[in-house]
């Protein structure tokens, strides 16, 4: 897929403790949304993609959050509906309404809200796409695959319930896509993956590209070009190397 894939976590101006390296302000994230408008780039999704709703004439973006942190909805979501901008929206359901419980136990990171139940269905209503993550946020390496198999297929059955509508995309926890991934994303019927770096991606792992605070107008238009989707695809497969043979 040459669509390029923005990955976000928290839009907040005073990030908590360890979340200000998923973290992005606000002045940022309006830089990035400028700059797609800049480069006539139309914001899409994956079921629009799915369902043929997509504009396909056009240059097309998708932008991503994982986690759904409530905060989203103090600027992040405003923003989107007013530039009438769309966006993908990844939850744990088992924490639904609760908190990121992974980033607290494993890292002491601060506790922050995650969308409940209503903040979804209002999101889904407004044309952003609701996608799994899972019910736990659990890492693939750590759970077998009948685990990861609960993981995605339970999440999903609880958000087509909850939204009425079809779930097409499952983001992975971490970032991390277990060997079998093909096999086990299609028996519970996923069209999408989303990864972050890949060797080789397909519409089952598909790599994202992070925006940072540090990132400059320059390095984002850079990151949003086909360039940038060249350079992804010499470099991840080296990344994924040096990840096999470094100590």
């Amino acid at each position: 897929m040459a669509i390029p894939i923005i990955m976000l976590h928290h839009i907040v101006d005073l990030p908590g403790k360890g979340i200000s390296n998923w973290s992005i302000s606000t002045r940022q994230f309006n830089l990035l949304l400028d700059l797609i408008e800049q480069k006539n780039l139309i914001t899409t999704t994956f079921d629009a993609i799915s369902t043929g709703n997509a504009a396909s004439h056009q240059k097309l973006v998708v932008i991503s959050f994982d986690d759904c942190p409530a905060t989203l909805f103090d600027y992040a979501v405003p923003e989107l509906i007013k530039r009438k901008m769309k966006a993908v929206f990844s939850i744990p359901t088992a924490q639904i309404g609760g908190f990121n419980m992974w980033d607290v136990t494993e890292q002491g990171f601060a506790k922050v809200a995650l969308m409940d139940a209503e903040q979804l269905q209002y999101l889904s209503s407004q044309g952003m796409e609701i996608a799994s993550h899972g019910q736990h946020h659990l890492r693939a390496s750590e759970i077998n695959e009948t685990e990861f198999t609960e993981e995605i297929s339970a999440s999903k059955q609880y958000l087509e319930a909850l939204l009425n509508k079809q779930i097409y995309t499952f983001t992975y926890p971490y970032g991390e896509v277990p060997k079998r991934y093909r096999l086990l994303l299609k028996q519970c019927a996923y069209q999408y993956g989303l990864s972050i770096y890949q060797p080789r991606q397909n519409n089952l792992a598909l790599r994202r590209i992070g925006i940072h605070q540090a990132d400059t107008a320059k390095s984002i238009a850079y990151k949003l070009s086909q360039s940038y989707q060249l350079m992804r695809n010499l470099l991840d497969p080296l990344l994924s190397l040096y990840k096999l043979i470094k100590p």
